[in-house]
């Protein structure tokens, strides 16, 4: 029997056309330093509704438990862009401090990418009713992101993972602008399978073909966990990728008289490349689990997941779940 309860809170993304903040020079010294490897060196930049700098906000280490990393922290105290803060008339929605690639930077239709992102979440981290993306892909058409793309996400304290599907809706988003709305799978992992989620470094790795005969590989500390094959590019021209908490649907939490805590994360060996050995040792063992179909490993449940909107602009989304079958021969098949 599926379960779906904690579905009902699950990550849709929202349109965001991200605006290339540069990062000043001595700052991007210690990312390249700390942080980023392969092609996100010198090429990263800061998401314009971040969160203003504090204080605090983050800080570089030599040696976090046996890695160079960045620690991030946000407070709900910090309040960001109107667009997240503010977003269909809730104070209180979304908040993020991210890194994202400049438009330049983005891959383009056809490409096939490697990506890997370092994560150490303490053990105390909790998302009860909203959500916490650690890092995600979005779609860009043209110059602007018109949708989004896969995702990695704490929900409601289930370990998720997002992949578009191919059928789609053009909605009106709330500031006018038209975008597309796309059926997604939500895959909610096991978090303790072959190792847990928190309390320690993990390292989520992804090998991508961006293009309509596509695919999307995710591994967590080398073991393959989800693997798709379809429609990776949604009739987009470039897919961009960003990395960095983003807490939003916070006020499903604070409607229920739930606090939002402070949240800490860590991120290390963030980068994408064309070859997987730039970013990681013992390549082979990881395209050796490679089956050419489609696998789902240590995954409690999936969903198949749609939106509806009733008017325009500020009018809030309604989501809407299907439950979704998993078939051992062909757990993910393509829509």
């Amino acid at each position: 029997m599926l379960k779906f309860f904690s579905l009902l809170l699950i990550s849709i993304f929202f349109l965001n056309s991200v605006q290339a903040e540069k990062i000043p020079k001595n700052e991007r010294k210690d990312f390249d330093y700390f942080v980023l490897k392969d092609e996100s060196k010198k090429s990263m930049v800061y998401n314009d509704r971040n969160v203003p700098k504090r204080d605090g906000l983050y800080r570089f280490h030599e040696d976090f438990e046996g890695e160079r990393a960045i620690e991030i922290n946000l407070s709900y105290s910090d309040i960001g862009h109107e667009m997240d803060w503010f977003r269909w008339n809730d104070p209180g929605f979304a908040q993020r401090y991210q890194i994202a690639e400049p438009l330049k930077k983005t891959t383009k239709k056809g490409k096939t990418k490697w990506y890997r992102v370092g994560l150490f979440i303490p053990g105390k981290t909790n998302t009860e009713k909203h959500t916490i993306s650690f890092f995600d892909y979005k779609m860009i058409y043209g110059k602007t992101e018109m949708t989004v793309g896969p995702a990695f996400n704490l929900v409601n304290n289930e370990f998720t993972f997002f992949i578009n599907g191919s059928k789609y809706k053009i909605m009106e988003w709330r500031n006018g602008v038209k975008g597309y709305e796309f059926e997604h799978y939500g895959i909610a992992l096991n978090s303790v399978y072959k190792g847990k989620l928190k309390g320690k470094w993990i390292n989520v790795l992804v090998n991508a073909k961006w293009d309509t005969d596509g695919f999307i590989h995710m591994w967590i500390d080398g073991e393959l966990r989800v693997s798709y094959y379809g429609d990776l590019i949604a009739g987009a021209d470039r897919v961009r990728f960003k990395f960095g908490p983003y807490r939003h649907h916070m006020v499903n939490a604070t409607n229920a008289g739930l606090k939002i805590e402070d949240l800490t994360l860590y991120y290390s060996n963030v980068g994408k490349s064309d070859k997987c050995e730039n970013l990681w040792n013992g390549c082979s063992y990881l395209t050796d689990q490679i089956t050419k179909k489609s696998q789902l490993n240590g995954v409690n449940h999936v969903a198949l997941t749609q939106r509806s909107q009733e008017g325009t602009n500020q009018k809030k989304p309604v989501n809407v779940f299907a439950k979704f079958e998993i078939d051992p021969n062909d757990p993910l098949p393509s829509m």
